[in-house]
């Protein structure tokens, strides 16, 4: 595991708080937002490799 520090601008401290709000932290919304971004580049990545062969895989992309 790697540690990061996040600086956050005054801009975006009371707008990210609000979004927050009903998470256990604000530590764990940012990192629930960063795993999904890193998924969704994943995904971006993999699709950018054309037509792959799934078949009886059971899972659909």
């Amino acid at each position: 595991m790697s540690a990061i520090t996040l600086r956050i601008p005054d801009s975006m401290d009371k707008a990210l708080r609000d979004a927050a709000a009903d998470a256990p932290s604000l530590n764990d919304y940012i990192l629930k937002a960063v795993r999904r971004q890193m998924t969704l580049d994943a995904a971006r990545k993999l699709a950018a490799l054309g037509q792959l062969d799934l078949e009886g895989e059971g899972d659909a992309l």
